[in-house]
Parts: C-alpha cells; sequence; structure tokens
C-alpha cells in the first residue's frame, strides 16, 4: 500500500492550529447522489441505489493496537470519550436540516478528548462508501474536522479524490504530553469496510514507531 497522498499532509498539534482542544467534530456532509444499477440487474432492479458514506473513529493503544471502533454499529466507546451521532443511509435520510451546506451534518463524531483514556494514543478518522461506489462519484460533498467554536481545521472534497477511491484514511490523532498532534493523511485504502480499513491503519501506524518503542 503507497503511503503517499494525493494532497499536502497537513501536521501540527492542535495547539499549534489554533484549535479548541476540549471538543472535536468529525463530520461528513455530501448531496443525496443516486447510482443506476449495472448488467443484468438492470432488468429486475427500477429503483436506483444511492451513495452511503460512513464515518468512524479507530481508538489505538500504544503498541498500535485496535482497542475500539466507534462506528455505526458501535455509536460510542466505553467511556463515551467519542460519540457518533448516528448513521445515515444515503445523504438524505434526515430530512431538509441535513442536507449538503445545510447547518447540520449526515454523520458526525464527537470527540471529547480530556475523557479520552490514558492508554489510547491514536485517533484514526476513516471514511468508507458502503457499497463500494467511489466517493468521487458524489454529486458534491465533503469531510472536515472542526472544535467547539465551529473552526475548521481541514476540508476533504469528496469530488477531488482518486476516482476508484472507496475507504480513505482522512486523519490522525496523536497524543503527546499537553496535546493532540493532529495529521491530514487523506490515504486511500485497499479495504470495502471499516474494520479492515482499521486494521490497514494499524500496521501503517506501527511501522512509523520509533525502533526502540517497537522493540
Amino acid at each position: 500500500m503507497s503511503t503517499t497522498a494525493p494532497y499536502p499532509l497537513l501536521s501540527d498539534s492542535l495547539k499549534g492550529l489554533g484549535l479548541d482542544v476540549g471538543t472535536l467534530f468529525f463530520a461528513l456532509n455530501y448531496e443525496h447522489t443516486k447510482i443506476a444499477p449495472k448488467g443484468m440487474f438492470k432488468r429486475f432492479k427500477k429503483q436506483k441505489s444511492a451513495i452511503d458514506i460512513d464515518i468512524a473513529c479507530v481508538l489505538y493503544d500504544d503498541d498500535c493496537n485496535i482497542s475500539d471502533i466507534v462506528w455505526f454499529k458501535k455509536l460510542r466507546d466505553q467511556v463515551e470519550s467519542v460519540c457518533h451521532q448516528g448513521d445515515s443511509l444515503n445523504g438524505k435520510d434526515r430530512g431538509e436540516q441535513s442536507m449538503y451546506l445545510a447547518p447540520l451534518d449526515q454523520e458526525q463524531i464527537r470527540i471529547y478528548l480530556e475523557k479520552v483514556p490514558a492508554h489510547i494514543t491514536h485517533i484514526a478518522m476513516i471514511a468508507n462508501s458502503y457499497h463500494n461506489h467511489p466517493f468521487s462519484r458524489v454529486k458534491k460533498g465533503e469531510i472536515h474536522l472542526s472544535d467547539d467554536e465551529g473552526n475548521h481545521c481541514f476540508e476533504v472534497n469528496l469530488k477531488q479524490l482518486p476516482r476508484d477511491c472507496t475507504t480513505l484514511w482522512v486523519a490522525n490523532l496523536r497524543r503527546e504530553i499537553d496535546d493532540w498532534h493532529l495529521t491530514l493523511q487523506n490515504l486511500p485504502l485497499t479495504a470495502e469496510d471499516i474494520t479492515t480499513a482499521a486494521q490497514k491503519v494499524a500496521h501503517e501506524l506501527a511501522r512509523a514507531l520509533p525502533a526502540t518503542q517497537e522493540s
């Protein structure tokens, strides 16, 4: 798997980025996009399916082992330091208030940094297209991270991702002594689901460990 990201990496401490380090909002917003069935299914299926994008936060310990995954199948970790606000199946089912460019996001995960257990060293932010439709096929859409004051740290335009990208390691938080360090990854993963993506990220994180820590 290549570690070359399609965009320049953004990497800095949260304080250095001017963010309020209390609560972060990892969020997804995209326009409802129908996809016509292909091949022989066209004859039998009149109704079109729609792109369904999910976001997740994966918590890792010092050894880059997966400690927990917060996603649509598990909406919060044990201490509720990371909380998923609920699954959207097609970018439209949350009503007009959560449509693209509206004040609300279709999916949002809240990260309460002060509550994250001490043994958690990394928090990976991942996006996955549930039906493996490429992100770039959405009409419009973005993934972003902001703080409790509404300051946006980054925005990832789904239309600008590689044409075949269906799973993305969006960004990573690494615990420091008195702060968290954020790296915007924008790294496509060869994974069909979030659990497989979480394992691939664990491998990448382990590769980046200092040699003294690995031993």
